[in-house]
Parts: structure tokens; C-alpha cells; sequence
């Protein structure tokens, strides 16, 4: 109080002779961390952008601004080649580090919300025309259980087991044959009650490639049919389904695996020529790591799949 009875001003919410504090200064972007941390470990701009899917003009913006958020610089830059500094090398193991906590933490909560869904690997044919017929006695077992059927591998999701398509075990202790194929050459029933509309078709081929599967040259051996008494024309199909779909119109005849087409032969959509059934080589293998093999659900998922 002052001798007039004045109160003498000292500024809001500080005593008088006090200065205010310095701000702090925003800390830099987990973008312009992200790229410093990813071109530190590449030593390269070109390879830091392939590596996190962005442009390069977008790493080298975002170094610029983190060298200007913490006034420094982080790289020593020699034509095109890079090194950090001292100060660099120092913050992108820290950096590194941190980003390694943080991805490990994420994986690990993903794993946790993911605990009860089985991640399948499976040739699209298999998959279509013999595993989704079967799901419905999946469900009834393990309703606890979400299954995801993929037809390609992807990076960032672990397969619990997948089915292939080949010739024999890749893998001791890891490899259960679940069928071999047993081919049968059919048709629609329209053309095989119409000889001449029979020898009016073609044949269809299933491509590997560019190259023809030799299913008609193994047919033709097995069964002792003579190649002159069926069509000379021919198609060739991309996948085994185009294939089917064309010989269920009634469009040719083709050589096919039964346990793809267990539903047609039995509703009569498809019929066989003969009773001529050629087996193997190839087949569809069932495969399981030793790590999933400490799994529950999978070995679950990996015994009913046997039994079907």
C-alpha cells in the first residue's frame, strides 16, 4: 500500500521484480521423428522414402524442419552421400530406440485384441470351392473363433497356417498332406447325351504360367482313350474356376480335381465322361510353424481341418 492508499501494480499473477519464464518451445512433429529416425538407419534419403511409402521431397522436407525445430544439424552432407553428426548420432539412437518401443507396443496390443482370430493362407480354388463349404462345421466348433481366409500373403499380418499347392512335404514336422488330387474329365450332361455336340466342343486347358498343365496328356495315358475321337479345338483358362464355370455352361470338356467339384457332381451340374480318375502328383498341403504349433487355436484350427 502506498502512502496515497494506492496498491502499486505488479503484473497478474506474479510478484513484483519477477520476470515471466520462458516458453518452451513445441516439440518437433512424430512425422519429422519418423523420417529422421528412418533415414539415420538407411543412411539414405532414396531409401528412407521407399521404406515409409512417401516421396523423397517429402524425407528431405521433413529433416529440414526438425533441423530448424532444434537448430541443429543432424546430417553432414557430401554429394550424395550422408553421415550424421555427433549431435545426429547421439539423438537418432535415442529416437530409434523409442520408435522400436513404440511399434513393439503396438504389435503387442494388436496381438492381444487379435488372440482369437485365425489368419488362413490358402490357394483361392481351395478356398472357394472346398473350405467354404465346410465353414459352417467350423463355426458350430469353435464359435469363440473369428477365421480371415486370405489368397496372397501380406506384410504386416502373421499367418496362423497355410494351405499349399504342390508336390509333397516342403517342410518335415511341419507339413500334413490334406488331399491329392484325383482328376476326372466331365462335362455338362447336355453334351454328354449329344455325341455330336460332344465332338462339336473343345477341349479346356488350365494354364501354370504361359505353359498348359498336362492334365488331358495324364488323362488320355490313364483311361486309354484314343485323342482322335475327342474335339481338336481347344481353350486355355487362367484358372482352374474359369474352367469349371465354362464346362458347367456346356461350352467344352475339362479336366478337373473332384474335390473341387464335389457340389456339381452331386447336384448333376457336372458328370464324368468315364469312370477313368488319374491321382496325383499334386496336392494341397497343410502347413503349421513349430512356433504356431505352441498355439491353441491354431492346433485346434489345424486338427478340424484334418478331420474334414
Amino acid at each position: 500500500m502506498s502512502a496515497t492508499g494506492t496498491t502499486e501494480p505488479t503484473g497478474a499473477g506474479q510478484s513484483a521484480g519477477q520476470s515471466a519464464p520462458p516458453q518452451q518451445a513445441p516439440p518437433p512433429s512424430l512425422t519429422s521423428l519418423r523420417a529422421f529416425s528412418a533415414v539415420g538407419q538407411c543412411q539414405s534419403f532414396t531409401k528412407a522414402a521407399q521404406q515409409l511409402g512417401v516421396t523423397q521431397s517429402a524425407i528431405s522436407r521433413q529433416i529440414k524442419l526438425l533441423e530448424e525445430a532444434l537448430d541443429i544439424t543432424l546430417f553432414h552432407r557430401i554429394g550424395n552421400s550422408i553421415s550424421l553428426t555427433p549431435e545426429g548420432a547421439s539423438l537418432h539412437q535415442r529416437v530409434f530406440e523409442t520408435f522400436g518401443l513404440l511399434d513393439e507396443a503396438v504389435a503387442e496390443t494388436r496381438a492381444i485384441s487379435a488372440r482369437q482370430r485365425i489368419n488362413l493362407l490358402a490357394p483361392p480354388t481351395f478356398a472357394a470351392r472346398w473350405l467354404t463349404r465346410r465353414l459352417h462345421s467350423f463355426r458350430e466348433r469353435f464359435p469363440a473363433y473369428d477365421l480371415a481366409v486370405y489368397t496372397r500373403p501380406h506384410g504386416d499380418i502373421r499367418m496362423d497356417c497355410s494351405v499349399r499347392f504342390g508336390i509333397g512335404a516342403e517342410r518335415a514336422g511341419q507339413s500334413t498332406q490334406l488331399l491329392i488330387e484325383q482328376h476326372m474329365a466331365v462335362c455338362a450332361p447336355s453334351l454328354r447325351d449329344d455325341p455330336k455336340a460332344m465332338a462339336d466342343s473343345c477341349l479346356f486347358h488350365v494354364l501354370d504360367e504361359e505353359e498348359r498343365l498336362p492334365l488331358w496328356d495324364d488323362w488320355f495315358a490313364v483311361s486309354g482313350q484314343a485323342r482322335g475321337d475327342f474335339p481338336e479345338t481347344s481353350l486355355d483358362f487362367a484358372t482352374l474356376e474359369m474352367a469349371i464355370e465354362a464346362a458347367k455352361n456346356g461350352a467344352g470338356l475339362a479336366i478337373v480335381d473332384r474335390h473341387m467339384i464335389e457340389y456339381e457332381l452331386a447336384a448333376g451340374s457336372l458328370v464324368p465322361i468315364d469312370q477313368t480318375v488319374v491321382t496325383g502328383p499334386r496336392g494341397y498341403w497343410l502347413e503349421i510353424s513349430s512356433e504356431q504349433q505352441a498355439r491353441t487355436r491354431s492346433v485346434q484350427f489345424v486338427n478340424w481341418l484334418r478331420s474334414e
